[in-house]
Parts: structure tokens; sequence; C-alpha cells
């Protein structure tokens, strides 16, 4: 009994000091960077510390159902044999309960787990150092969107950068003649110090005209493409060859393709599918090989793995679980070039519609129990080894 109170009691100081971490890198953002940086790697190895206690109490649990995934900088990332699963859950970055519980309603461990992150000043721009050390030690892989919200930038700091009003146009031309440099290498640096493998998903979606500031109504293809390639290149110059370059376009629209930055910079090409059912005048219920079939041939073209980022169905207009049967039974054989697939489980998305949606499937018991079927036969192992 006094064994197990200590133990408690140093759980209890661990996280305590976590916490604490956490409050003061927020309170830090304007100040930004060497402070929020150092609060951070400090933030790190307490969590860190808290992981190995745990562990020590609890045994590998997690991480050994994911023996089977080799890790290293190799072809288990970069071209894997099997589809990597992973998931993108609302609750991230503050809690990873939620991926635990999906996993637990579809029976299989998430190798990849997603989080996404924008450009600014702030402490949350910051590298998520602290997140994707929780998630290795968990034994996933991170998956970064990285988004570039220009305007987030503090003027006062920053005053080599136009007013804010005046960053999105033609703000990815910045990017490219160098003028977020400081803020890129900053990630450079601490994706080179994170040292392990990561997917990195910068600027999704950029042929989109509607979504996002970094789109097509602010800035020329060639831009984009400028952009990403100084980025690479700065980051590998930086070191930080553990990085895993995520191309996604968005490809409901025509011309897309025009978008890729070069095969010397790109390891993955993906897209997102989501059936949004009638919801809105320029939606309808939408199988996935509608969705997804029309384009794949386009996508294997590239000759890289593809990567479907956002996956999920609404339950409006048609039947959910029949859709994601259909949509996962036999993925493999159908699409062959389909390497990954992220479930995109939150229940409050609001980036393309005045409502808040939700694609959650491990809220939906009889949804989960259809994607539990349908992945059965082909997903990797929960435990040991292939």
């Amino acid at each position: 009994m006094r064994r197990r109170a200590r133990i408690a009691l140093a759980l209890a100081g661990i996280a305590a000091g976590v916490g604490a971490v956490y409050v003061l890198t927020a309170m830090s953002s304007a100040a930004g960077g060497p402070i929020a940086a150092g609060l951070q790697r400090t933030g790190a190895m307490v969590g860190s510390l808290e992981h190995r206690v745990r562990m020590k109490i609890r045994g590998p649990g997690r991480a050994a159902q994911l023996v089977w995934l080799d890790r290293g900088r190799g072809a288990s990332l970069e071209n894997p044999d099997v589809i990597l699963l992973g998931a993108y859950d609302g609750r991230l970055p503050a809690s990873l309960d939620g991926v635990i519980d999906l996993e637990s309603k579809i029976g299989v461990t998430l190798p990849l787990i997603q989080l996404y992150s924008a450009w600014g000043d702030k402490a949350e721009h910051q590298f998520p150092l602290l997140m994707a050390g929780a998630i290795w030690d968990m034994g996933s892989v991170p998956v970064v969107t990285w988004e570039p919200w220009l305007t987030e930038f503090d003027g006062r700091k920053r005053t080599h950068l136009p007013l804010r009003e005046a960053r999105d146009s033609h703000g990815l031309a910045a990017v490219a003649r160098g003028d977020y440099d400081f803020y890129v290498d900053e990630w450079a640096a601490a994706a080179a110090k994170f040292g392990r493998p990561f997917y990195l998903r910068f600027a999704h979606e950029m042929n989109d005209p509607y979504r996002y500031p970094w789109g097509p109504q602010n800035n020329t293809k060639e831009e984009f493409i400028d952009a990403w390639r100084r980025i690479v290149t700065r980051f590998r110059a930086a070191g930080a060859t553990n990085v895993i370059w995520v191309w996604s376009p968005h490809v409901a629209y025509e011309y897309w393709d025009l978008y890729y930055p070069g095969a010397g910079t790109v390891d993955w090409v993906a897209t997102g599918v989501l059936n949004f059912g009638p919801i809105a005048q320029w939606s309808r219920w939408w199988t996935f090989d509608e969705i997804f079939g029309t384009k794949y041939a386009t996508l294997a073209g590239f000759g890289k793995p593809v990567m479907i980022a956002e996956f999920g169905s609404l339950a409006v207009g048609g039947d959910r679980a029949a859709w994601y049967m259909d949509a996962l039974s036999d993925l493999p054989a159908r699409y062959p070039a389909v390497r990954s697939l992220l479930f995109f489980e939150t229940g409050s998305d609001q980036t393309v519609t005045y409502q808040k949606v939700d694609w959650r499937i491990g809220a939906d018991t009889t949804v989960a129990a259809s994607v539990k079927r349908a992945i059965q036969t082909w997903a990797p192992p929960a435990k040991g080894t292939q």
C-alpha cells in the first residue's frame, strides 16, 4: 500500500508539473521564441517522465500492440505494404482518450494519429513536441497537418510583414521569398530535434478557392509550388530528414494535379473523402467510389503511396453504416495504391457549413460495428507481429 501511495503521489506531482508547463507556455505566447520553446521542451521531458512511470506500473500496453509497425526511417512508413489506419479526434491535443475509445469500438490499434497545427506566434503554433512525443510513446506515428494562417503572426514583433489584412494576398509568394523563414526554420529545427519519423501535410487543399486563405483566390499554383519547395529545402538543410512530406489537394476541383510540387519533394499523395450528404445546395449523397474512385488513377499515377487523410460520412441522406461497409470492404484489392486511411473523428466540424456537423463513428454503435466488420479481413493485427 505504501508503494502504491508513493507511485500515486509521484504521478500526481508529474501531472501537476505538466499542467504548470501548459499554463506557463500559454502565458508566454506574447513573448514567443526561446521562452515558449524552452517551456515546451521542459513539458516534453516532464511528459516523457510521466509516460515512463506509467509504463513501469502498467506494462507496455498499447505500444506492444503495434510492435509489427517498424517505425524506423524505412519502407514501413515511406511505402508500407499494409494500409496504415489512423484518426484525428476532436479532443486533440488536450486528450488522446478519444483515439483510445475509437480503437475499442472498431477493434484495431491505430498506427497513425493526426494533429492540426496553424502558423503563428502563439505557443499553440509552435512545433507540437509534447503531443508528438506522447503519440510516439504510445507506439503510433504523428501526422501533422500544418496550416499557413499568415494573419496569426504578431505585426508588432514581425515588422517586416504586411498588415494582417494584406498578408493573404499572394501570401505563399511571400513564403517562397523567405519572408516567413524565421518561422519555418524554427519548425525545421524542432522537427530535426524530435528526430523520429512523422508525416507533415502542409497547406492541404491548396486548390480549393473557398475554404482556406492559402487557396487559389489568393495565390497562383506556381506560388504554392515555390513555397512548398522552399519549405522542404529548408527542413532538409536543417537536418529534418525524418519528415515524410504529404501533398494533399482537393480532388473535387479541376486541375488539382497541376499543383504537384514534383517527385523530389513529395513522399505521399493524399486527399480527403468526406460524404456530406444533402446538407447543402452543393452536396448530395455520394458513394465512396463516386468521390474517390474517379480520381484514383490520377492519384496513383504520381507513383507515390496514397493517403486518405480525412475519411468519413455524415448520417443525413442515406444509410451511413452501409456507406462505410461499401467503402472499406476489399479496399486494398480495389485501390492498391492506398496505403493509409485516417478517420475524421470530430463532432463539431464547421469548416464549410454554418452548422456544426458530426463525423464521429465511435459515438454510433451501428456504424462502428460496420467499420469493424469491413476492416477485419485486411487491417493490421492489434497485437503481436504480422
